[in-house]
């Protein structure tokens, strides 16, 4: 194994890490208590404190069978899925910006970016489980991760400020006028600014490829769950999830995806 598969590694590890951190943050966040970014884990039934060796991402999850080492009662999977989510998304981002060579040399430039993903991908790995779990999206979360991804957009040029303007009109066209028009029924506020987190991440054209993406996987998702009775036509679905595997998608393969679409037509 090589020293950039054994960072790979690490830096999975340090996602499954920050993956359980989240799942308190949002636990805390929830319920607004305070000292959300400190004290001891909780089982969230008995209350009694966790030791070191509950603790391990995704293993201890696995290992428990997904019950609390004490009381035996079950732990919500979203604290697994979390855990599992954010080291993906880690992963991605070194992938991305694989910032250490294999004769040990250092890309700065890289790892500049692979630190600037890491933290957006934190705000989106809360914004994704805290809409699904509860169906809104909290300021704490989205304000924040807006004004580092247009840090980050600003250092490295991508996308260009006149990009970001284009996709502000768009998010602003869009979803404030299905806000205005269902007066939040089919959008919310949160959904806008994840919207604007969205246009300072991408280019216009895989902007434009996300929403559609989004749109499309929520009608199909949507679609299954009514067809399985697990929802109905008045059922409330968060659209944040959607929104954020339409980035992904465009974020990752958007060019590709692009590019084949357009010999399909041409």
């Amino acid at each position: 194994m090589n020293i950039q598969h054994t960072v790979g590694i690490l830096i999975a590890l340090l996602g499954a890490i920050t993956g359980s951190f989240l799942g308190v943050v949002i636990a805390r966040t929830r319920k607004k208590q305070k000292g959300i970014w400190f004290g001891r884990s909780i089982c969230p039934h008995c209350k009694k404190n966790l030791k070191w060796y509950h603790l391990f991402p995704i293993f201890s999850y696995l290992a428990l069978r997904g019950k609390c080492g004490f009381c035996g009662k079950r732990i919500s999977a979203h604290y697994l899925g979390l855990e599992i989510l954010t080291a993906g998304l880690f992963t991605l981002a070194y992938a991305s910006s694989t910032f250490i060579s294999s004769n040990f040399t250092f890309d700065y430039s890289k790892l500049e970016s692979f630190i600037f993903l890491t933290v957006i991908f934190t705000f989106i790995a809360l914004i994704f489980f805290y809409d699904l779990l509860y169906k809104e999206i909290p300021d704490r979360f989205s304000l924040p991760a807006i004004v580092v991804a247009f840090i980050f957009a600003i250092i490295s040029g991508e996308p260009t400020l006149s990009q970001i303007g284009i996709n502000f009109i768009i998010i602003a066209i869009f979803f404030g006028g299905q806000i205005v028009i269902s007066r939040g029924a089919w959008l919310g506020g949160g959904d806008l600014r994840l919207g604007a987190l969205m246009g300072v991440m991408l280019d216009v054209k895989n902007m434009v490829l996300a929403l559609i993406l989004s749109y499309v996987i929520g009608a199909i998702l949507s679609l299954i769950l009514i067809a399985t009775k697990k929802a109905n036509r008045k059922t409330a679905i968060p659209f944040g999830p959607f929104l954020i595997i339409g980035l992904m998608i465009a974020m990752f393969f958007g060019d590709t995806i692009i590019a084949h679409y357009l010999q399909l037509v041409y």
